[in-house]
């Protein structure tokens, strides 16, 4: 009970930050959106700030497991780094989608995001360079350093973010990710 309450709590919270930002938003206005009173919220949660920081930590917990998830795929390194770059986009816009303020914060690059982006990017780069790492071993890439590759793959991916996000997700950027995973692979590709 005390977990579904505290899921719940979680839940409620998350839609009310979305729709009126975590600085506007109170604790009041999360025990309304959830039916329960203002005490029961502060027995979860100790205030506005911790409340916040649980429902970006759960959002990234999500994301987290979503890249763990392809890199646990039983398919070859090149479709796994396809999939996991469209992942990553994904992610990015079920975040802005979900969050109207986020897409702001995203598109101005935000200390607030930035320091939560890290947590995700540790995580991005350890997958990216076990991808290029089972790639090298299997004879498929030609890498020598599997954490500078990671790095800078996740460097350019991150810098593609801004224009799929003012273009929507839509065709053309879609295209440019096809076109980088193309370069990336054709660059880091063993000659057979």
């Amino acid at each position: 009970m005390r977990d579904s309450t505290r899921h719940a709590i979680l839940s409620f919270a998350r839609l009310v930050y979305a729709h009126q930002g975590p600085t506007n938003t109170t604790m009041e206005d999360v025990a309304k959106a959830s039916g329960l009173g203002r005490r029961t919220i502060y027995t979860y949660f100790k205030s506005r700030e911790e409340l916040y920081h649980e429902v970006i930590k759960n959002e990234v917990d999500l994301i987290i497991q979503s890249f763990t998830a392809v890199t646990s795929l039983k398919i070859s390194p090149e479709k796994k780094i396809s999939k996991f770059m469209l992942a990553h986009m994904k992610a990015i816009k079920n975040l802005i989608r979900k969050d109207r303020l986020l897409r702001m914060e995203f598109l101005n690059r935000s200390e607030k995001i930035e320091h939560f982006r890290q947590v995700i990017d540790v995580h991005e780069k350890a997958c990216l360079a076990l991808i290029f790492q089972e790639g090298a071993q299997t004879g498929l890439f030609k890498l020598a350093d599997f954490q500078v590759a990671a790095n800078l793959a996740l460097i350019t991916l991150k810098g593609l973010e801004t224009d799929f996000i003012l273009d929507n997700f839509g065709k053309p950027s879609l295209e440019t990710l096809t076109l980088w995973q193309q370069i990336l692979l054709r660059g880091i590709k063993a000659s057979n």
